[in-house]
């Protein structure tokens, strides 16, 4: 676990890092809380609460004008125990202010200004 990155350090855009967190409404380190956003189906069938997961390759999005830890398809989501964890609720990582100009690039496509696919 030396080489993942708590939670509390999370910041916009970051890429291919590791996390250990426990499933609860959220998943939470010893750092705080976060939403989590898992692309592959079977990864949300699969966990429960309370189990402890490993993600590898895992990146940050915006998502509700909150940071979220997510995992593509390509992302490795592991069980590696159950209960036993150390967390902490707060602060919830999510509900924090982002930084000056950072936004939901999803937002932006559907925006009359900022949708850089529409045809002209």
């Amino acid at each position: 676990m030396s080489n993942d990155i708590p939670l509390n350090q999370l910041q916009p855009n970051m890429n291919s890092f590791n996390v250990t967190a426990i499933v609860l409404d959220q998943v939470a380190d010893a750092t705080g809380s976060i939403n989590a956003s898992l692309m592959n189906p079977e990864f949300t069938e699969t966990f429960r609460p309370g189990d402890i997961l490993k993600f590898r390759g895992a990146y940050t999005s915006i998502f509700q004008s909150g940071l979220t830890l997510s995992l593509g398809k390509n992302g490795e989501c592991k069980k590696i125990g159950e209960f036993m964890m150390i967390f902490s609720e707060t602060p919830d990582i999510s509900q924090m202010p982002l930084p000056a100009g950072v936004t939901d690039r999803r937002a932006d496509r559907h925006s009359p200004t900022g949708n850089r696919y529409q045809r002209q």
